[in-house]
């Protein structure tokens, strides 16, 4: 009898801690209507030319190098040869790294950017999920912009609420989600009617 009310007990207290209120939004949707969207891109890719300016010329050392080394050996220099290819390996893998160093200082300046503009979007949801009475949001996208949520019920999309908190007014026209964007009409079915 006790182990009987032990088991109810643990079934009613899991089913309640599953009946949390939840809603999903599309953090993605969202950062592409910021206003601080286009400065943050326009300076990734002024600091992502300077990156790759820098890898650029580490590659046409290397290769000034490797025509040197093909040059030399055509003449039958193979001692010079020999020294020029190991300088041309250096200058390989100090290529190699430049480049991803540059990815890394990249995602770094990326991440420091984007700091600011992740804190007021999370402040606002936070806002949108307490009046919402929303225990919990989920983003409804992956990294690579595919949908996570494939159902959900209405009203549990709080994406567009998010962007009106953060006072961003979107025109009639303009979709806060891909979910309310209409769906494409396929040409062939305007035909056969």
């Amino acid at each position: 009898m006790k182990s009987t009310l032990i088991t109810i007990c643990f079934v009613v207290a899991t089913t309640m801690s599953f009946a949390q209120k939840v809603a999903h939004a599309d953090i993605n949707a969202i950062l592409s209507v910021m206003p601080e969207n286009q400065k943050i891109n326009e300076d990734l890719r002024i600091y992502a030319t300077g990156l790759s300016k820098m890898v650029d010329d580490k590659k046409a050392q290397l290769e000034i190098v490797v025509e040197q080394f093909n040059q030399t050996l055509g003449r039958g220099d193979t001692l010079k040869a020999i020294e020029l290819q190991k300088k041309g390996l250096e200058l390989d893998k100090d290529y190699q790294q430049s480049g991803a160093q540059a990815d890394q200082l990249l995602q770094q300046k990326r991440n420091e950017l984007m700091q600011p503009v992740l804190t007021r979007i999370r402040a606002a949801m936070e806002t949108v999920a307490k009046k919402g009475g929303y225990e919990c949001v989920l983003n409804s996208v992956d990294g690579a912009g595919t949908s996570v949520v494939l159902w959900s019920p209405q009203g549990t999309d709080i994406t567009r609420a998010v962007v009106e908190e953060l006072g961003i007014e979107l025109k009639k026209s303009e979709p806060a989600t891909p979910s309310e964007q209409k769906p494409v009409e396929d040409p062939d079915k305007k035909k056969k009617k």
